[in-house]
């Protein structure tokens, strides 16, 4: 049985409320991305829509921030996609990759060809790429890059949703959540697919799903294996993870709360390392008083340090 890194049983986890994208009466900010630094400024992207507005027909936005705290809201990333298309009724829930220079945003979409339906409408990942940060983002191909099983038994024959992609083995691994229209919301799973190429095609594991609860993704690479953030669904909800295969994982700590949402700055993401240093603070969404907007979250969640690592 693998060893659980003694840190992760102390998380101490806590939040902090932001300037710039934090609560705005007039409009929700939600299911913010992981957090980038590029130079010396953080970039987070989030989904954001007008009050009154079906959350899944939102569009992605992001902000900049020189120390983590204050923010500035820079406007829109990603549009919806054309009439008819798989992504034309709305994109959500952003997480950017950086690899080799060039940026990749992965994003949940559905189509407006019907009426959304929380349990009839399919739900597909798709992704966009960019030079910059700050865009302009172009789609990659005309097609979602992860779809729901075609197999009615399946966890994930609803929907896929809430990409989060580390490098680990030389391999793209993509982490999301999976539900059936049998399901309830709060009954999602992860599940894992992996890809040779950040854009894929991507292979989803054959014994999906991976861990059983959580209605949000957030891993990280840490020490050999990988490490997780399990919030408000399931079984393990409220609850580090870890996975020494970045497979199997278990319980290392419970908490109180965790929010929806996390996504950590995690520099280790894309680095293919062979020792993660953990994380100690990101983004997550908050609610209250009628909205949903962007909170700082912090943790002690780190590693110890190791010399020779990479």
């Amino acid at each position: 049985m693998d060893t659980i890194p003694p840190e992760l049983k102390t998380p101490n986890y806590r939040t902090t409320e932001l300037a710039g994208i934090g609560y705005d009466s007039s409009l929700d900010r939600q299911d913010p991305s992981n957090v980038l630094k590029v130079g010396e400024t953080y970039y987070a992207w989030y989904t954001q829509r007008p009050a009154g507005v079906e959350p899944y027909a939102s569009t992605i936005y992001y902000a900049t921030s020189e120390d983590g705290y204050n923010w500035l809201d820079r406007g829109q990333a990603l549009d919806r996609g054309p009439a008819g298309a798989w992504d034309s009724f709305g994109v959500i829930t952003p997480y950017v990759a950086v690899v080799d220079g060039r940026y990749y945003l992965y994003y949940t979409a559905t189509c407006d060809v019907e009426p959304f339906s929380t349990n009839g409408t399919l739900r597909h990942i798709g992704v966009a790429t960019a030079e910059s940060p700050d865009g302009p983002w172009q789609r990659s191909g005309s097609n979602p890059i992860l779809s729901p099983s075609r197999d009615s038994s399946q966890y994930d024959s609803l929907l896929v949703d809430d990409t989060h992609v580390i490098v680990r083995g030389g391999g793209f691994w993509l982490y999301f959540k999976g539900r059936s229209s049998g399901l309830q919301p709060n009954e999602t799973k992860w599940g894992l697919a992996v890809a040779d190429h950040p854009a894929g095609p991507f292979r989803k594991y054959d014994e999906n799903p991976v861990l059983g609860s959580g209605h949000t993704v957030c891993v990280w690479p840490h020490r050999e294996g990988v490490a997780a953030l399990v919030d408000s669904a399931g079984p393990e909800r409220f609850t580090v993870q870890y996975a020494a295969d970045g497979i199997h994982f278990r319980r290392a700590a419970s908490l109180e709360f965790v929010h929806t949402g996390c996504g950590p700055y995690d520099p280790d993401a894309f680095t293919d390392t062979l020792y993660g240093r953990g994380i100690r603070w990101g983004v997550a969404q908050e609610r209250g008083e009628g909205r949903v907007y962007i909170v700082r979250f912090d943790c002690d969640l780190q590693a110890p340090a190791r010399s020779g690592c990479r």
